[in-house]
């Protein structure tokens, strides 16, 4: 049996990761002076409400305390296990895992595991570990490595937030261009690249962005027809569902996914981001 890990940077449905058996390591996430735990004592609802009276949170990678307990327990286990990590380009927490799970893996050499940098992001790297996770119920563990280390850069992200006010607040972009950009309701389009928040473009109202994803869609239509993609909000479930209705008239999917964004994206996004993954072709 292959064990599963990620972290709460994989913005997935917790009943489709509980149904894999995944173990779910948490970012954690400063507010004020107080610290939570992303998904375990801060639940998305709450952290966006807090956004919204003022908060700006601040992440910090999972901590070294609860990868020790995790790794073990899993090496402990002897079962060989998978580590999908969200981007090293977003988080030190690849790296330390790494670094950790190499060294306990001394204490425990006929244990097979592998910690994998995804280079992905929230649905993108809910669709990876989802995605993972089925071929490896019917694959070896040598398999489903390979099948894993092959994805890497096979997803694209795409974010577009209600407003540049919480990229403002966490230094994302300029006080100014927030200004500027609230006056003329100019919204960003970004992705990942490399495992690297990329901004793409700058687009003038939420209906011309809504239509400038499907656009960048088309790219992939042969990876989207038949198969699933997955939308995250910050509890801005209307405007999910509104790309869901536009993704819908315009490509079959067999399935959209529709889950609220954690906090690893969401602290630095705020509430009415919508973020979207999807398969690239192959």
């Amino acid at each position: 049996m292959i064990r599963l890990i990620t972290d709460s940077g994989a913005d997935a449905p917790k009943d489709m990761l509980d149904a894999y058996d995944f173990t779910v390591m948490p970012f954690g996430v400063l507010i004020d002076e107080d610290t939570f735990f992303d998904g375990e004592s801060i639940s998305p609802k709450q952290l966006y409400d807090k956004m919204r009276d003022g908060a700006a949170p601040k992440t910090f990678q999972v901590e070294v305390s609860r990868m020790v307990e995790v790794f073990t327990r899993h090496f402990e286990q002897g079962d060989p296990f998978l580590y999908l990590a969200f981007s090293s380009e977003l988080s030190g927490t690849y790296q330390t895992a790494k670094m950790l799970a190499d060294e306990l893996a001394e204490k425990y050499p006929n244990v097979p595991y592998l910690v994998l940098d995804t280079k992905t992001a929230s649905t993108g790297q809910g669709l990876f570990v989802l995605d993972v996770a089925e071929y490896a119920q019917t694959h070896s563990f040598e398999e489903t490595v390979a099948y894993a280390e092959a994805k890497v850069n096979t997803i694209r992200h795409l974010f577009t937030v209600e407003s540049l006010e919480y990229l403002m607040r966490g230094g994302r972009v300029s006080r100014a261009s927030a200004f500027i950009g609230g006056l003329l309701s100019i919204l960003p389009l970004l992705t990942v690249e490399d495992g690297k928040l990329i901004p793409k473009e700058k687009i003038r109202g939420q209906k011309k962005v809504m239509n400038r994803i499907v656009e960048w869609m088309e790219e992939a239509r042969p990876a989207i027809d038949g198969h699933r993609i997955m939308i995250g909000h910050g509890d801005s479930i209307e405007r999910a569902e509104q790309l869901k209705q536009l993704i819908e008239a315009h490509f079959s999917p067999s399935e959209v996914i529709l889950t609220i964004a954690g906090a690893a994206i969401g602290s630095h996004t705020g509430p009415g981001l919508v973020v979207i993954g999807y398969d690239l072709p192959r």
